[in-house]
């Protein structure tokens, strides 16, 4: 695009916003500066009082029809900032376009959209869409982190990845299941998502990264996927219905407060390549009763099983003080050493 193109197309952009923000009966000010430049991903300055004039409180305004993008930072920040809806012909949202627009309430987003960048509706609190644009095939870091008014209970199909935070602090999101397509959730991408209630995990996630569902006191998973070979810390600390009755044979750790305070958790064996178990993995996990080692660990940190207080029997192949830490903070149970089976 020329030159002379691009200050046509930014004018009509200026002046499609401006007769809106008329229309509305807000003062448009004649000198709106660079900030049409913003809107249209081309690199600029925001205009003060153009975004005082666009953000008054209760005065929706309108962006134009033909838009294509909305770009990098368009709208950051504009806490008062009142939209009702985008241009259908909108196929990308740049990056922290909407962050910090607390009051921006679309319940929709153009199906046409393919793109939402990183941290692009960052603690938008009112923002209630019901679904994700079909076309959307990663959500990506920080872009619905704190909306806590996001209620979505599915994701499209054809999503790959979720970015690290991509949901943090959405505490009403109600996701019953995941697409089966995932193969990577970063860090804290669930963090303290107090209504996700998925019953099970894609098949193709071979990782678990740290926080992931820190705090999700709503997840009631039995299993995992058998292709998993890692956990992070935390990644299920304070999900205290979390059910699950046993572990992937190939994860090789159990990290620092993986499944602290999960109450529900009702394992009975621990796989044969675990090499180590961290601090507090297992604080308070009370329907624990009896566990069976499989393999000799490395380490077990003498917190492991702290306030583990219904488990009262621990079934080791090791011969006694060849695994330092004992009872590893299981007070309440008897190690029975050099166990086979029965």
């Amino acid at each position: 695009m020329s030159i002379s193109e691009k200050l046509t197309q930014l004018n009509g952009i200026k002046q499609d916003i401006k007769q809106s923000l008329i229309d509305k009966g807000q003062a448009a000010t004649d000198d709106m500066g660079e900030y049409s430049t913003l809107i249209s991903n081309i690199s600029g300055s925001s205009d003060d009082s153009f975004k005082n004039a666009i953000e008054r409180k209760g005065n929706p305004i309108n962006l134009p029809s033909d838009l294509t993008k909305i770009g990098d930072y368009a709208f950051f920040n504009y806490k008062n900032l009142v939209l009702t809806s985008l241009p259908e012909g909108i196929t990308s949202i740049g990056a922290h376009a909407f962050n910090g627009c607390t009051n921006l309430a679309l319940t929709s987003l153009p199906e046409g959209i393919t793109s939402i960048s990183d941290n692009a509706f960052y603690t938008c609190k009112q923002l209630a869409l019901t679904s994700i644009p079909g076309g959307i095939t990663s959500i990506n870091s920080y872009v619905f982190y704190g909306c806590t008014n996001l209620a979505l209970t599915s994701l499209p199909e054809g999503i790959t990845s979720i970015g690290a935070h991509a949901f943090n602090g959405c505490t009403n999101l109600a996701l019953t299941s995941l697409p089966e397509g995932i193969t990577s959730i970063s860090d804290n991408a669930f963090y303290t998502c107090k209504q996700l209630a998925l019953t099970s995990i894609p098949g193709g996630i071979t990782s678990i990264n740290s926080y992931v569902f820190y705090g999700c006191t709503n997840l009631a998973l039995t299993s995992l996927p058998e292709g998993i070979t890692s956990i992070g810390a935390h990644a299920f600390n304070g999900c205290t219905n979390l059910a699950l009755t046993s572990l992937p044979e190939g994860i090789t750790s159990i990290g620092y407060q993986l499944f602290y305070n999960c109450k529900q958790l009702a394992l009975t064996s621990i796989p044969e390549g675990i090499t180590s178990i961290g601090g507090n993995a297992f604080y308070s996990c009370t329907s624990l009763t009896t566990l069976t080692f499989k393999g000799t660990p490395n380490t077990i940190e003498s917190t492991a099983f702290r306030f583990c207080t219904n488990l009262t029997t621990i079934n080791v192949p090791w011969s006694e003080g060849a695994v330092a830490n004992a009872p590893w903070g299981a007070t309440n149970a008897t190690i029975n050493y050099d166990y086979v089976g029965e």
